[in-house]
């Protein structure tokens, strides 16, 4: 297990698990937490599932159900739905999907295996009204209103983390933030982008890459499809990622976006979103809420130049 949980949330969590395998029939074989960002992903034999849980989570795996059918028909390459199990798998607040193993690489993918995929990807000319429109910023909204709904206990160990590891009270983080998202939202409204409007895959970094195929569909949207390509820059200078292997991707797939005039707001647009994405999943995960933490302080000092960390 890679991610580190304490033992109430692990037992949580296991419940869930347990609950949606029992519907699913997928009731043999151990259960390995592969990693829990905003779902928990666990490997099942040569099965991969995917668990979530509340009514956004649910909304999202059926739109990723659906979705499945038109990256098929267009022969995008991505891993594959197990389609001998209804999908989304429910069980009360707990929602799954179920997905077929792809062995990971002893090695990180580099940039440029993801060329291909996208510019697969990019090339579905059509706008299904069932994807959503890109809204990254009303998702950071929701995300920081849905701290208020937490429970309790929930709520008191996000309040304590934000005074430990952000050295503010919790209300005015989030006031912060808020601003933040007030600043941005016209500005995206506003923006013009060099490349068509479409489906893109929302969160299209090597980490969502296996063997060739893309996973992790939970973002897909229709949108400017420049934001496929922000996670790529992002990681070389966020995540102190060499830009060489990027270099290499826009041989291949022929635009540079860190040469865009779009590339400033959207670096602004995506660093919203790795500082607000699990900040309502804290409880019972230590090392993520650490890493936040660092994140955040140095988003809020306007400290560009900070070399941030993923989460484990």
């Amino acid at each position: 297990m890679s991610t580190t949980l304490t033992a109430e949330a692990a037992d949580e969590i296991q419940r869930g698990l347990d609950a949606v395998r029992q519907q699913a029939g997928l009731v043999s074989g151990e259960a390995h937490l592969m990693r829990y960002t905003i779902n928990a992903v666990y490997r099942i034999g040569d099965r991969v599932l995917r668990l979530s849980h509340g009514e956004v989570a649910l909304e999202r795996a059926q739109r990723v159900v659906r979705a499945m059918a038109l990256l098929t028909e267009h022969e995008v390459p991505t891993v594959e739905l197990d389609t001998s199990v209804e999908q989304p798998v429910v069980v009360d607040e707990w929602v799954a999907t179920i997905w077929h193993y792809i062995p990971h690489p002893t090695r990180r993918p580099d940039p440029v295996e993801l060329a291909e995929p996208l510019a697969r990807l990019h090339a579905i000319a059509e706008t299904p009204p069932f994807l959503p429109r890109w809204s990254p910023v009303a998702t950071a909204r929701r995300r920081l209103a849905g701290l208020a709904s937490l429970p309790a206990d929930e709520l008191l160990f996000t309040q304590q983390w934000a005074s430990q590891e952000v050295e503010l009270p919790l209300d005015d983080l989030v006031a912060r933030l808020d601003a933040r998202c007030e600043d941005l939202e016209p500005r995206v409204a506003a923006a013009t982008w060099e490349l068509p409007i479409g489906v893109v895959h929302g969160d299209a970094h090597v980490g969502n890459l296996l063997a060739g195929r893309l996973c992790d569909f939970d973002s897909l949207s229709i949108g400017p499809r420049e934001w496929d390509l922000v996670p790529l820059v992002h990681s070389a200078i966020r995540f102190g990622d060499p830009i060489e292997p990027y270099e290499r991707f826009v041989e291949v797939y022929g635009f540079d976006l860190a040469t865009s005039s779009s590339w400033p707001l959207l670096r602004e647009v995506r660093e919203l979103q790795l500082v607000t994405s699990v900040m309502d999943k804290l409880p019972g995960r230590p090392e993520v809420a650490q890493t936040l933490g660092h994140r955040l302080r140095t988003y809020l000092a306007g400290d560009t130049s900070a070399i941030w960390h993923r989460y484990r």
